[in-house]
């Protein structure tokens, strides 16, 4: 029984810090995979609370947003101003009036995924700005919302849930197999008999050099599996 625990002693005390790393990943991030999100001038927002028909959207380093529900019509509220938003059609491409303060309209239209708005004379705006050191750089008669922020803002269908929790699963796996390779000599060997390496020797037997490369990889997999699990923010 000792001569077992020392054996696997390291590889179990390995799978009780993982799970409760994993446990603790999990419950602390459960609202930041789940709960949909949308950026407005970079400024990242997520629901705070609803109120009968208004929705209040809330940033960390900027104002809230508030839209009122109208069946077909969205009311945007950013700090003072008002921005009215209606749905003209939903099939087959989902179009939208965007109507803002001082009177300028916009149509946004919803092609293959993408939203993309046009001026009153025809003319498609650029989907993206410019940014220039996290600062979103407004070009001439540009407006400060564009209207394509204003219906993502509006409508929740074209709000997104942040990360890839699936590359979590992914670094646990890989983190295992990394320990797996560089502990266990049986695991090391049985790597070197599925490889078909033992066809191109004379000897059919893992040598001294593959025994420490296989604990370099080992190393090597599990750092790759720690930079993996970050990459799911």
């Amino acid at each position: 029984m000792n001569s077992l625990f020392k054996k696997h002693g390291p590889t179990l005390i390995m799978l009780a810090c993982l799970a409760v790393l994993s446990i603790i990943v999990g419950i602390s991030s459960k609202s930041y995979f789940t709960q949909p999100v949308f950026y407005i001038d970079q400024h990242k927002y997520g629901s705070d609370y609803e109120d009968g028909t208004t929705i209040t959207y809330r940033s960390q380093d900027a104002v809230p947003i508030q839209v009122q529900v109208e069946q077909h019509k969205r009311i945007v509220t950013i700090g003072e101003q008002n921005f009215t938003i209606t749905q003209t059609a939903s099939k087959p491409i989902a179009t939208y009036n965007v109507f803002y303060p001082q009177g300028n309209k916009y149509e946004v239209e919803q092609q293959h995924g993408t939203l993309l708005s046009y001026d009153e004379k025809g003319h498609m705006a650029p989907p993206q700005s410019d940014v220039l050191n996290g600062e979103r750089i407004i070009a001439e008669g540009e407006e400060q919302y564009t209207p394509v922020m204003l219906v993502t803002a509006a409508f929740p269908e074209y709000h997104e849930k942040p990360g890839m929790p699936a590359f979590l699963f992914l670094a646990i796996a890989v983190f295992i197999y990394g320990w797996c390779t560089f502990y266990y000599e049986s695991f090391q060997r049985a790597l070197f008999w599925i490889s078909f390496q033992w066809v191109w020797v004379n000897n059919p037997e893992p040598s001294d050099f593959y025994y420490v490369m296989c604990k370099i990889g080992g190393v090597l997999c599990m750092l790759l599996a720690i930079w993996t699990a970050f990459q799911a923010f």
